[in-house]
């Protein structure tokens, strides 16, 4: 058995009696306290986080309503907001959503018009009442002091003011996709995709396909911070388009390839996903200088003659020291409380986290894509584009193709699990049974023997879903889907059947009679089934988790959280 930091042991193997009572500070407990990613937590304990659905069906379409009924159409830009609730740019529809704590969507400005129910809506460009208004695939969104909303309306080109009235208007650009510096909507953007508001009332966008961060000040002025790129590029026979480039140094001088997300840190700095390229780079606007802060794709083929230099880097994927670590197309960041970087990498299908000079993967599987939502390092994403930070830390994803709004979140252990006051008997309190989320309340406790834990076949059955017999002599069968097992009480030898296939199994364990009740062993039904099984020495708790939130559909349990 190995303790972590908090004192939790790491496995199922532990005999508690040996303890007559356990001694814990406010610490001790806080990772089922709050669902915040904390670095140190997550290093020593990534087994506590989860990914969930928050709101939407997957269904591409647009619905308000609750959680489960909602709709949405490929989501790419997030913005929390300090009462927990979270904007939305719904990308496709050309809206904007808003989900609160309770899962419940509304929108919340932008309208569209519909030809039929199977039309697929087309954005526009029309100022007027949050009702009213129109725009026209919108993604970034900032919030100024004064609590007007700022939204890169990408596909109009132009920059948008949500004011507290409710009132849309045209802050910045005319329109039309181009380069040109001035005065309001005389200034000309080409897809901006993100845009962060300053204490100064400052505005920096990422102004995307013109590969520039703009500065669009307190009156309006918009100017260009860094250097143009002079790559062409001819993207397919035929067709050439303006590509970005990478240079670090100097602010005037520096280049970006496609800069899709920007965050300002407490300090003062942007912070770019500098996605065509990518890297997470650093814009110090005060000392007018860029440099890298993650990321180290191959970009040889800039340098190629026309027509064989590429659009973009070379990819991939690599977690490790942050200048050695790959990306594949970040598109959305995200800070945290403690100054990490959390990163949509939409390509990976993951979210990455960049912290102190160190890059790791919080969930998702870069190959390949899916919608499983279970434990973080088992979830599964598909083109996540946007990362928001919850006021209680949790991280809000915008899975873009999966059309919805995912959670990864702190595990927190159901009321009454932990207990109360600051001294806590274990010696003679029974044993706690968690699955998932609840707490099994069962006349069969688990049992521990010779520091191994065994749970009641009928438990088992009641709470995970499996189908039992057991007969007067001892012998054990239960199955779930296409697997069976056969055991006996008293013996190690085992059998497995699946689809025809027999084999015999030799249990660390064997399974015993308690008080009436057959009991087995909880690791083996923890191997052979996909759970993960954690014991809380403080909690005198077994936990029991699904690697993989989609058996629920077949068992007909209620556990846990359904979209």
């Amino acid at each position: 058995m190995s303790i972590d930091s908090t004192g939790y042991a790491l496995g199922a193997t532990t005999d508690l009696n040996q303890r007559s009572a356990a001694k814990w500070d406010d610490k001790s407990m806080e990772r089922f306290e709050t669902p915040a990613v904390n670095w140190k937590w997550w290093k020593t304990g990534p087994q506590w986080y989860e990914v969930v659905h928050w709101a939407g069906t997957g269904v591409s379409g647009w619905k308000d309503g609750l959680k489960g009924e909602a709709e949405f159409r490929f989501p790419t830009g997030l913005m929390a907001e300090p009462d927990g609730s979270l904007l939305i740019a719904d990308t496709r529809n050309h809206r904007l959503r808003k989900v609160n704590e309770g899962g419940q969507v509304r929108t919340v400005a932008g309208t569209v018009a519909h030809t039929s129910a199977d039309t697929i809506p087309k954005g526009g460009l029309r100022d007027g009442g949050a009702s009213q208004a129109m725009f026209n695939e919108p993604v970034g969104m900032a919030k100024d002091k004064a609590g007007n909303l700022y939204i890169a309306d990408s596909a109009n080109h132009v920059i948008r003011k949500l004011d507290r009235d409710g009132r849309v208007t045209t802050a910045a650009g005319d329109g039309v996709a181009g380069w040109r510096d001035g005065s309001g909507t005389s200034a000309r953007f080409n897809q901006p995709r993100a845009i962060v508001a300053a204490n100064d009332g400052t505005l920096y966008v990422a102004d995307t396909l013109n590969h520039v961060i703009r500065r669009i000040d307190p009156k309006g002025n918009v100017s260009t911070l860094n250097a143009r790129s002079e790559r062409i590029v001819e993207y397919s026979p035929g067709a050439v388009a303006a590509a970005g480039d990478y240079l670090d140094g100097a602010l005037a001088q520096a280049r970006f390839n496609e800069p899709s997300s920007l965050v300002m840190n407490a300090d003062g700095q942007l912070i770019v996903a500098d996605t065509g390229n990518h890297r997470i780079r650093l814009v110090d606007v005060a000392k007018q200088s860029v440099t890298t802060l993650a990321g180290n794709s191959s970009t040889a083929n800039y340098s190629k003659h026309f027509p064989d230099a590429s659009l973009y880097a070379a990819g991939g994927y690599r977690d490790g020291k942050a200048s050695e670590a790959l990306f594949n197309s970040p598109t959305g960041i995200a800070l945290t409380d403690e100054g990490g970087v959390v990163v949509a990498d939409r390509w990976n299908h993951a979210i990455r986290y960049v912290y102190k000079g160190s890059v790791c993967t919080l969930s998702g599987q870069a190959e390949p894509s899916g919608d499983a939502d279970g434990l973080a390092s088992f979830a599964e994403f598909h083109e996540p584009a946007a990362v928001a930070v919850l006021p209680n830390g949790t991280i809000a994803v915008a899975d873009a193709f999966n059309n919805a709004i995912r959670l990864i979140r702190r595990y927190e252990l159901p009321q009454g699990v932990i207990p109360s006051g600051r001294e806590l008997g274990v010696k003679d309190k029974d044993i706690q049974l968690v699955y998932n989320r609840r707490l099994i309340k069962t006349d069969a406790a688990p049992v521990i023997q010779n520091g191994r834990t065994f749970l009641p076949l009928r438990v088992v059955a009641d709470t995970l879903g499996y189908k039992t017999e057991w007969s007067a002599d001892g012998q054990v069968r239960f199955s779930f889907g296409e697997i069976e097992f056969e055991m006996k009480a008293g013996s190690k030898q085992a059998v497995r059947r699946e689809h025809g296939t027999v084999s015999e199994l030799q249990l660390q364990d064997a399974p015993f009679v308690h008080e009436g009740h057959i009991v087995v062993p909880v690791r083996f039904v923890a191997e052979q089934f996909g759970f993960h099984v954690q014991w809380i020495t403080e909690a005198r708790a077994v936990v029991i988790r699904d690697q993989i939130y989609v058996r629920y559909a077949a068992t007909g349990s209620h556990f846990p959280p359904r979209r």
